[in-house]
């Protein structure tokens, strides 16, 4: 690794405009939707450290120019890189986590931000309706040098992984995940599972070897798109039983 400091760059990921049928998704009203792109843009720039970027992907070729002025508003036209594209031209049935990672790939290999990211410096990739409040603290306890930090949980779903925020480095990312949707088509063969399971049987048919769980039980606020419910009023039960467990029992994955 090299000695100049890391750089931690936000790679938010939207769909303003849903693709019609898509699996598991209820909160498909584009404006909804823009509203809280918006409302988490504004957050995550609010609180943005010095030489923080931040990358927000689209990938249904919907307007940004809301999301723009946003980033105006704020002079913080500098700190944001905006990538559109038309990338929603699969079969509804693959699923968002198909989609998502779709697009992570077209960002990854498009995104002047993330083409200059050096080897070892940290992308967080977001979904970006979600407002992470306490995102600072989960970065600031990233065990040092690891490739990929992610959030492993086996209750109540055993075998799953949150892909809401998960965060790797450029030169993992290229290796282990580039090119990794098509692995993640919803109820393949048949079988129950989600993207969320689906990603966690990758890495471990790659023997990723850890760390599996954030230090710090990521504090969610946003609209659940699968049924419309909002993390902020039903969440805060979750969190501090998460937390309480990380400190108390951190062998309990919940």
């Amino acid at each position: 690794m090299s000695g100049h400091m890391v750089q931690h760059i936000l790679l938010l990921t939207a769909t303003i405009t849903p693709l019609p049928g898509i699996n598991n998704l209820s909160y498909t009203d584009p404006r909804q939707r823009l509203r809280d792109y918006e409302r988490a843009l504004e957050h995550y720039l609010r609180l943005r450290r010095h030489n923080e970027k931040i990358v927000f992907c689209e990938n249904s070729g919907s307007d940004l120019s809301t999301l723009q002025e946003v980033a105006r508003r704020m002079n913080a036209t500098d700190a944001v890189e905006f990538v559109s594209f038309h990338g929603n031209d699969f079969p509804p049935h693959f699923g968002r986590g198909y989609g998502e990672f779709k697009m992570v790939d077209h960002a990854m290999s498009t995104s002047r931000v993330l083409l200059a990211a050096r080897e070892d410096d940290v992308i967080w990739k977001i979904t970006g309706r979600y407002i992470v409040e306490n995102l600072h603290a989960i970065i600031d306890s990233r065990p040092r040098h690891t490739p990929l930090y992610c959030n492993y949980r086996d209750h109540p779903k055993k075998g799953w992984m949150d892909l809401y925020l998960m965060a790797w480095t450029p030169a993992w990312y290229r290796r282990y995940l580039a090119g990794v949707y098509p692995k993640l088509i919803d109820d393949p063969d048949g079988r129950p599972v989600t993207a969320e399971h689906l990603m966690r049987e990758h890495l471990t048919e790659i023997r990723f070897g850890g760390p599996y769980r954030f230090r710090k039980t990521p504090k969610l606020i946003g609209v659940r798109g699968a049924d419309g419910a909002g993390y902020h009023l039903n969440g805060r039960g979750k969190y501090l039983l998460r937390n309480a467990l990380s400190i108390v029992a951190p062998w309990i994955w919940v």
